[in-house]
């Protein structure tokens, strides 16, 4: 099975976990509890977004818009923190705990860890890795642009 089948069997399958999760949490601390603490976890979730700043939400988001996921980029501080306060917003116990997994550093480290080694080495546009034997130096002249301490910023 492909990673988007998982993704979306997940997907579909996540509204009948966190029901399950909250009647059973439900059971054992009483409904009034279960309830205030999902409420407690979205006010949280609302607090990070607020503390995380606008700049890391935006970045998240145009990442997340783009139309390659190999592009979505985890490379700043925050963004795993912003995406933990989106978890936390979310009504359920399991994306709240998804959530405060993404807010606890280590954690965090580890995941975007995992997310680098999953996508590989960052490409770089325009850059073509040949062996010594496939490739010879021209003079800049003959490639149709000045030499690089000439270029005009």
């Amino acid at each position: 099975m492909s990673l988007l089948k998982w993704a979306i069997f997940g997907l579909a399958l996540l509204p009948v976990l966190e029901i399950a999760v909250f009647v059973w949490v439900g059971l054992w601390l009483g409904f009034l509890v279960a309830l205030g603490l999902s409420v407690a976890t979205t006010l949280a979730g609302l607090a990070v977004l607020r503390h995380a700043g606008r700049a890391e939400v935006e970045r998240l988001r145009t990442a997340l818009a783009d139309t390659s996921v190999a592009r979505v980029t985890l490379t700043g501080p925050g963004v795993l923190a912003v995406l933990g306060g989106i978890l936390l917003v979310l009504p359920g116990f399991l994306t709240d705990f998804a959530g405060v997994l993404l807010l606890i550093p280590g954690s965090r480290r580890l995941v975007h860890a995992t997310f680098r080694r999953a996508h590989g080495p960052p490409e770089r546009p325009g850059v073509v890795d040949l062996s010594p034997e496939e490739w010879r130096r021209m003079p800049e002249e003959r490639l149709g642009h000045e030499p690089r301490e000439r270029q005009k910023p």
